[in-house]
């Protein structure tokens, strides 16, 4: 098992190495842009003659119906969290930044129409100092609390504290890292908890981003180094690629093998994530996207090794296919992390004007080895450890970006659960809308 896949990743590396000195033919890259509510507010507003500022103000609204999947107690949970987020940059020459972003926040948790909690915080999402272009024109280095994310936010989407290098080439930068979640509290107004776990993060990107085309690419190792009780410590090897595959087709893929510690097992596991979307050239632009994700799960939990595929930890899931806004592409109810799962996706957009979209997305979940218990998922329900079948569901986004410096999102999602759940089993609905504001 542990060589197969082992020869499994080799065999995808060599492919993707391979396919990146093809003949390209590209489709012209979109003048879109995702609204993603994690982005700090845009710095356009000049204070001083090297100091900018940028503001937003944020609204989220995220109801959770029936996510025990109990038929017979049908609960209501939400949260009303509006935020103000506010940023500074300092620029005083083309080689330096200093850069300051929170948020002030206020969280109100309702169960059936009653509140039982609220709270209200101050978190420091970003504060970094950035040296451009030392020693020589290739290299950079960033220090202090720094956003780490890819393309579709598959391995991260996180503001980590870390020492960063960069080493930069034409269309090429790579990029050492060596961080820590929380290694200062970022909540000034609430404890946080410590974490223990330092992060090394090696990952090489090629990009080109042009009117005639556009790829990304890139190639990773990382290794958690887990010092806490648990001492999962795994060391991932991963390539991903996204661009255009052919006119009006645009294409993703990851793939990522693993190995490490997991307490006293040994980890030998992979994953992958495949898509297409293609756009037809018709009124409203019709999008059809088809996926396929697949994590490793474990035949033989007695044997001292775990064969469960899991992601960084610090990942996220969320892209979108031609939209305007980001979506959890594994499923907005359901929602898991890549781990002993088939996950099979189909979905049709519209882009309804230029500023705004419509997607309808079906997902098909199904354990690789059965077990009664998920790695990380959105519901609150086990599998009964039998059956495969973990159910279906069916996902509607709507986005507005741009408009009036307004973006605003609304997610959808409903759960059908499968045979691996008990015959009485309830469905599952969730709904969020998010809201921003931009100052400028």
């Amino acid at each position: 098992m542990i060589s197969s896949g082992l020869k499994l990743f080799i065999f995808l590396t060599i492919m993707f190495l391979t396919a990146l000195n093809m003949p390209y033919s590209y489709a012209q890259k979109s003048s879109k842009l995702e609204f993603d509510p994690d982005d700090p507010p845009e710095t356009t507003i000049r204070l001083a003659p090297y100091l900018t500022f940028g503001g937003q103000i944020e609204i989220e609204f995220d109801l959770e119906r029936n996510f025990d999947l109990d038929g017979e107690d049908d609960e209501d949970e939400y949260l009303v969290e509006p935020a103000l987020g506010l940023a500074f940059s300092f620029d005083p020459t083309e080689k330096f930044q200093a850069f300051l972003a929170f948020t002030v926040f206020w969280e109100f948790l309702f169960e059936n129409s009653d509140k039982t909690d609220d709270m209200i915080g101050l978190e420091i999402e970003q504060a970094y100092f950035l040296f451009r272009d030392i020693f020589d024109s290739r290299f950079s280095f960033q220090v202090g609390r720094q956003r780490f994310e890819d393309e579709r936010e598959w391995l991260f989407d996180e503001e980590l504290d870390a020492v960063r290098i960069f080493y930069n080439f034409p269309n090429l930068t790579t990029g050492l890292s060596v961080s820590r979640f929380n290694l200062i509290d970022r909540d000034l107004l609430n404890s946080d908890e410590e974490d223990q776990i330092n992060n090394y993060l090696l990952r090489s990107v090629y990009e080109v981003d042009n009117d005639e085309r556009e790829i990304i690419a890139s190639a990773y190792l990382y290794f958690r180094d887990d010092r806490s009780e648990d001492n999962e410590s795994p060391f991932f090897l991963g390539i991903s690629a996204n661009g255009d595959l052919f006119e009006n087709m645009a294409y993703w893929a990851e793939f990522a093998f693993v190995l490490g510690k997991e307490e006293s097992e040994d980890i030998r596991a992979f994953g992958f994530d495949l898509g297409l979307s293609y756009e037809i050239d018709l009124p409203l632009e019709p999008t059809f996207s088809f996926g396929f994700a697949f994590g490793s799960g474990d035949d033989d939990p007695d044997d001292g090794d775990s064969n469960d595929f899991r992601q960084s930890g610090f990942h996220n899931n969320e892209s979108s296919f031609n939209g305007a806004v980001d979506f959890s592409y594994y499923g907005e109810v359901f929602d898991p992390e890549l781990s002993n799962l088939l996950i099979f996706t189909a979905g049709v957009g519209f882009n309804i004007t230029d500023n705004s979209s419509f997607d309808f997305i079906y997902h098909y979940y199904q354990q690789h080895k059965s077990t009664d218990s998920f790695r990380d998922v959105g519901i609150d329900a086990d599998p009964d450890g039998v059956s495969k079948s973990i159910g279906n569901e069916i996902d509607l986004v709507l986005g507005y970006e741009e408009i009036w410096n307004t973006e605003l999102a609304l997610r959808l999602g409903y759960f059908i659960p499968g045979g691996a759940f008990s015959s009485d089993s309830a469905n599952a609905f969730s709904a969020l809308i998010e809201f921003q504001y931009e100052l400028r």
